[in-house]
């Protein structure tokens, strides 16, 4: 398995914001995130979330970082106030997966393509999405699924712990439910799913949701 020290790490990045934004440092760890602006002329913008803060934490492989906070926005009319970051350069975000992966729950999301140690299977594939869609290839690891876009922005990383739900009508078509927000992944496979295939991962997801019952069923009896 892949491992990372917990600790914090630095990314320049640009603060996107009606004023034309503003550079500074984002921060990402274990503990949530900040954001320090850099060469300001009056009072800097500086900032920190906990994960007590975070609704959702979004990475992107197109750069973009997105943190939605709990509270409300008064010019949005209540709606959840969100930053958002682009990052500068081309960095390397496995790093940020890995650190975070292990520090929270389905508020992180991740918009790329982090491989885990051993790949299981592997397929060509079509995130469908209204009238269009994005190429790119599923994989299923020992503990988490991806799609490896052929477009920034568009892949994605679930943990097991990650996914409600996966379903498939046919040996061309594989559904995938996010936890949390119930978002659904919809693809074309370009090469069929073998049934074993498809039964090992269902097997694998529905015994960490036994053992995830079993747990509760164990604290609410204390």
């Amino acid at each position: 398995m892949l491992a990372w020290p917990a600790a914090a790490l630095d990314f320049p990045a640009r603060h996107n914001h009606w004023r034309k934004g503003c550079a500074g440092i984002l921060t990402l760890d274990a503990d949530g995130a900040a954001f320090r602006q850099i060469g300001a002329k009056k009072e800097p913008h500086a900032w920190r979330w906990t994960w007590a803060d975070i609704q959702r934490l979004e990475i992107g492989d197109d750069r973009r970082v997105r943190v939605r906070t709990y509270r409300d926005s008064r010019l949005r009319l209540g709606a959840d106030i969100e930053y958002e970051f682009l990052l500068d350069g081309r960095p390397d975000l496995v790093p940020v997966y890995e650190l975070l992966r292990t520090a929270t729950d389905a508020r992180f999301v991740a918009r790329l393509a982090a491989p885990g140690a051993k790949l299981e299977w592997e397929l060509p594939a079509k995130r469908v999405r209204g009238a269009g869609g994005v190429l790119g290839v599923l994989r299923v690891y020992e503990d988490r699924v991806v799609f490896a876009a052929d477009k920034p922005g568009e892949s994605c990383t679930w943990r097991d712990s990650d996914i409600a739900l996966i379903s498939s009508s046919g040996p061309l078509h594989f559904s995938l439910t996010a936890a949390g927000a119930g978002e659904i992944f919809e693809f074309q496979l370009r090469r069929s799913l073998q049934p074993e295939q498809y039964e090992r991962l269902w097997l694998r997801l529905e015994a960490q949701r036994g053992l995830k019952l079993l747990h509760e069923e164990k604290e609410s009896a204390k």
